[in-house]
């Protein structure tokens, strides 16, 4: 999960500029990431479109708000300034205690593979790996909205960006 990013990162024109897109091909592409979901994800398939849309609503405190975040902090490509939630599926660790069906690469004969090892520690690191490279996406689409010759003018167009859009 990833909060305070700016409204509007990314884009809706194409997959290869819509930043849920570019942190959907960032997961899978980590070793054993076999799928990626944003906010109620795979879920969201079996409910309704008004169950899963995030509704905008107004006030004179909040400005425009959503009151839900169904679709993980994106909406066409592009963040919506609520939390982003992404959310991987590693397959499961190949290590069994038995020997798995195998042909044996000379003789093309039946063969038992042996039992080498155990990767439970991938668990851990997978998840490290995966908040890494969703903050470099991240980081990568504030780069390209804002200025990144100098981190403090960065942040003062990102604070002017910010009150810009709260005064749509």
């Amino acid at each position: 999960m990833a909060t305070g990013m700016p409204v509007g990162l990314g884009s809706y024109v194409s997959a290869d500029t819509k930043l849920d897109a570019k942190i959907a091909s960032a997961i899978v592409g980590i070793n054993a990431f076999k799928g990626v979901e944003f906010g109620g994800g795979f879920g969201n398939a079996e409910k309704y479109g008004d169950q899963v849309m995030d509704e905008i609503f107004w006030s004179e405190e909040k400005g425009f708000y959503r009151g839900s975040d169904n679709l993980g902090g994106f909406e066409g490509g592009m963040t919506t300034g609520g939390a982003i939630i992404v959310r991987g599926v590693v397959k499961p660790i190949p290590t069994l205690y038995r020997p798995m069906q195998s042909v044996d690469i000379d003789t093309h004969q039946d063969h038992k593979a042996s039992i080498e090892r155990s990767d439970t520690t991938a668990v851990t690191a997978a998840a490290v790996i995966a908040e890494a490279m969703v903050a470099i996406e991240l980081a990568k689409a504030v780069l390209d909205k804002f200025d990144a010759d100098n981190i403090e003018r960065m942040k003062e167009q990102v604070a002017v960006y910010r009150q810009e859009t709260q005064q749509f």
